[in-house]
């Protein structure tokens, strides 16, 4: 089943036709097929959003507009414990 990522409708409509565990199962792996490279820890992927597209760093919760600068972030942050 392919799913635009970027949608919020999209992941709301797969999560009510799977479930939970299986929607964060699916999630994570699209996180890690996405990646473009980790760094310090953090995959850095590709995501569309109303500014365009931004590299995001991890699960910070932090994007950037070129990958030096996610790089350059994801060295200084240290990655979360799980």
């Amino acid at each position: 089943m392919h799913i635009d990522w970027d949608d919020p409708a999209a992941r709301l409509a797969l999560i009510e036709s799977v479930g939970v565990q299986e929607y964060n199962r699916q999630a994570e792996e699209h996180r890690s097929r996405s990646a473009l490279e980790t760094v310090n820890g953090h995959r850095i992927r590709p995501v569309n959003s109303r500014f365009g597209r931004i590299l995001m760093v991890g699960d910070t919760g932090t994007g950037f507009l070129t990958l030096e600068a996610a790089r350059a972030f994801a060295l200084k942050t240290e990655p979360k414990k799980c």
